[in-house]
């Protein structure tokens, strides 16, 4: 007990007499802890997306790969396919859920919202196990004119959770408004899915397929014709690699060969689907963090050992006292580690405390809700102890061996043989610390440059000032198509607006229902070319500002209109060879006239080159589902509140959700704007990391060096000489230190880029920056704290020589 103690007092009494540097690595250690909580509790949260869906290791999303291309629409695939697995094959396959999505207007009195949903098997809720509030899971939604809802939207519309046997009023897209019967209540999901929250569509309620009709029309999910999303549940024991062979034994079998001839069916496994979709974007944001997060703990971590063998120089009398006292080198040992052990413990308090205020923050720079610590799981909190201790004992392990080998003579006269080893090792350590800062900031140079120009790029359509309703009245027949075209009308009427268009979706969002092979009319579909088809009025092009190269534009109006026509890009134009007149015919349907050629416009992410693309009048495809608003370039706010009134005019039991063009496209790279954030966050940490530790390892320096520095100035050298001196081991780091990471950087940096179809070109000045800034803030600290020192009489460093 007096061993501990005594342990205790002298930890105590060591961290009071050097209190300048023990601020520091509590600092260091403080904004290490810190980020690695807030990012690590990020990457937690990631990670655990569809984990709580019930038996997730044998779900699996079914994808469609086409032989001659790559779709955008893989997730859609034959329905009759997954039935027919689990009629045929019930030891491998045991459940199955298909599914179409709407955005649907929801109603009760006067209230009205604009609802995602999901129109599917009665499967639902047995398949993925979601908590039931209220109701019966196995019945729910085999009812006609049933829905489930979630207990969010059953308070958004009776304040209440328990309603079940309640009705909702829906605006479907064939039968008008129809009531429906709430038939259960399930929990909010928690956290994200890639169920509910498939392609992030948060959906609310939940209808059966016996009411497709309401939304579709007679199209039949049984059938080999009709695609949709499908998830299939294997049995216990069975292998997802034998049961992609069976599924595609099954479609090449019994599947007219007009639709299996180009198709191959594979399985995603949806414990990892979150993380890998998007060509892996979340798992290389999660691999990204993760490595700066190490880096910024490791860099807190060579403060630590830096400045402690620095400052251990003056303990080694200390040291040599214990051990001619009877000490063993076990106890020196001992005394370190549960020095830099209570440092970590205490900077984790703190790293605690700051996660605490800056959660909300970082959940909205992060764009994912990061839990209070409160809500840590036990589970989380031993690994935080655990690394805590981890920390504490590797960052005290280095200095703790270094003085347990003194020999007491040598600790008692100060001198030590190995202290030229440990400098060479300190010198190690602050150049690994410069390596990785450089890394990271040319790092987030470059990543923020190609954000940039993502934002700020050409895409060959104006953004600017144009406003995107999603909540258009879909009512698909003629009565509806009346009523959109004379709401748009009154819209024109406004001096506020400038234009309107009504379409199918718009650039960056959801631009395309469908995509197939275009071939011209008579040849064979083998020739064809992978394109996107959507449809608009024709107001499009003015709306978005989009060329007209060639021919003219789809016109409902013009006398000389005709039926069947389309307008297609630059690139499908390059890519069959098609001349204004031509016969076009786009798999599954019947010929078209290409009357016009718009110049290219980006349509989807710039990762992605632009692709050829069809455009139709909305007449002809019998669809739309936003209306698209160019505003007038004065009053913004002014603007939105007369499209707001005039919409509460001309649809007063819908509502008025919108966004703007080039808000929607910011969201197209959100994983690279948080990573983009994150960057630079972490770029500060490790500045003020590595600064603080340059700053006391120079006071250190400078105040043992006091008398070489005074001998120096007795022999003539100068201020300028003595700040050089002091100067010349950081600047020779910091240069060895970027041509060691020069190679590294850029390959990293070539090797991320290629993944995008349009990017930056790495220039000089984006290597350069990050080491001037370097460079200039190490001198200035340099020179701030030799100053004093270089200015001093050396009489006051010498009186006792």
């Amino acid at each position: 007990m007096n061993m501990i103690k005594s342990y205790f007092t002298v930890m105590l009494r060591n961290i009071i007499k050097q209190k300048f540097y023990a601020a520091i690595n509590i600092l260091c250690l403080t904004v290490g802890i810190t980020f690695a909580l807030l990012i690590g509790t990020f990457v937690w949260g990631e990670l655990q997306v569809n984990k709580s869906l019930k038996d997730v290791d044998r779900l699996y999303l079914m994808e469609n790969n086409l032989k001659s291309s790559v779709s955008d629409f893989a997730w859609f695939v034959p329905g009759h396919l997954s039935r027919q697995a689990i009629e045929t094959y019930p030891s491998l396959f045991e459940d199955y859920y298909r599914f179409w999505d709407r955005n649907i207007t929801v109603s009760k009195g006067d209230k009205h919202f604009r609802i995602q949903s999901m129109i599917g098997d009665p499967s639902f809720l047995t398949i993925f196990g979601f908590p039931v509030l209220h109701g019966d899971a196995n019945t729910s939604l085999r009812e006609p004119n049933s829905i489930v809802i979630t207990q969010k939207t059953a308070i958004q519309f009776f304040n209440k959770t328990d309603v079940v046997g309640e009705t909702l009023s829906l605006s479907t897209e064939k039968n008008g408004v129809r009531e429906y019967k709430i038939t259960a209540v399930v929990d909010n999901p928690q956290g994200k899915n890639s169920v509910s929250d498939f392609m992030n569509m948060d959906a609310r309620i939940f209808l059966s397929l016996e009411n497709i009709d309401d939304f579709l029309g007679r199209v039949d999910p049984d059938q080999w014709q009709s695609d949709i999303i499908s998830y299939i549940k294997l049995k216990k024991g069975a292998s997802a690699d034998e049961a992609t062979i069976t599924l595609n034994r099954i479609f090449q079998k019994d599947a007219p060969k007009s639709i299996s001839e180009n198709r191959v069916i594979s399985l995603s496994p949806l414990k990892d689907y979150y993380r890998l979709t998007n060509h892996g974007a979340v798992q290389k944001l999660v691999v990204s963090l993760s490595v700066v997060v190490l880096f910024i703990v490791l860099l807190a971590m060579t403060n630590f050992i830096n400045i402690s063998i620095a400052s251990s120089f003056s303990r080694f009398k200390e040291v040599g006292i214990r051990k001619v006292i009877g000490g063993v080198s076990k106890q020196v040992v001992i005394q370190f580690i549960l020095e830099s052990v209570m440092l970590a413990f205490f900077s984790g308090v703190v790293s605690l405390l700051l996660y605490e205020s800056l959660h909300s923050y970082f959940s909205q720079v992060l764009n994912s809700p990061l839990p209070s610590v409160v809500q840590f799981s036990l589970w989380f909190w031993l690994s935080i102890l655990a690394g805590i201790l981890l920390i504490g004992i590797l960052a005290g392990l280095y200095p703790a061996i270094y003085q347990s080998l003194a020999k007491p003579i040598e600790s008692l006269k100060g001198k030590f043989k190995s202290v030229k080893g440990s400098i060479q090792f300190s010198r190690v350590l602050v150049g690994t610390q410069f390596l990785i800062t450089i890394f990271i900031f040319v790092g987030a140079v470059i990543l923020s440059s190609q954000v940039s120009y993502f934002l700020g790029k050409d895409l060959g359509y104006d953004k600017s000032h144009v406003l995107i309703v999603s909540s258009v009245p879909r009512l698909w027949d003629e009565a509806g198509f009346q009523r959109v075209e004379s709401a748009k009308q009154e819209f024109l009427k406004s001096s506020k607006i400038n234009s309107v268009s009504l379409s199918w979706g718009a650039p960056a969002w959801n631009l395309s229902p469908t995509e197939g092979r275009m071939f011209h009319a008579g040849g064979s579909i083998d020739t064809g070319v992978r394109t996107t088809v959507t449809c608009s009025d024709e107001d499009y092009l003015k709306v978005f500002d989009i060329k007209l190269l060639e021919g003219s534009y789809l016109n409902a109006e013009s006398p000389s209109r005709q039926a069947n026509t389309i307008v297609i890009n630059e690139t499908a134009q390059k890519a069959l060879d098609i001349t204004i007149g031509d016969k076009m015919q786009i798999e599954g349907g019947k010929p078209v006239t290409v009357i016009g050629v718009i110049k290219d416009f980006n349509f989807e992410s710039l990762q992605q080159k632009v692709k050829p693309l069809a455009m139709m009048h909305n007449r002809d495809f019998q669809a739309y589902r936003y209306y698209s608003f160019r505003l007038t370039s004065g009053n913004l706010t002014e603007s939105v509140a007369e499209v707001e009134r005039l919409w509460k005019k001309v649809f007063p039991n819908d509502p008025c959700d919108f966004s703007f063009a080039d808000e929607r496209l910011e969201k197209l790279y959100a994983t690279e704007l948080q990573m983009r954030k994150a960057a630079t966050i972490a770029t500060v940490l490790m500045m003020v990391i590595v600064f603080t530790g340059v700053l006391g390892l120079v006071s250190l320096s400078v105040s043992k060096r006091n008398k070489e520095i005074g001998i120096r100035k007795v022999l003539g050298a100068s201020v300028s000489n003595i700040l050089a001196l002091l100067s010349r081991e950081y600047v020779m780091l910091v240069t060895s230190s970027f041509v060691v990471a020069m190679p590294l950087i850029y390959f990293v940096s070539n090797r991320w880029l290629e993944g995008f179809a349009y990017r930056i070109e790495l220039s000089w000045w984006m290597f350069a920056l990050p080491v001037a800034v370097l460079f200039v803030v190490i001198v200035l600290i340099v020179c701030v704290q030799s100053l004093k020192t270089a200015l001093a009489n050396p009489v006051k460093s010498l009186r006792y020589e």
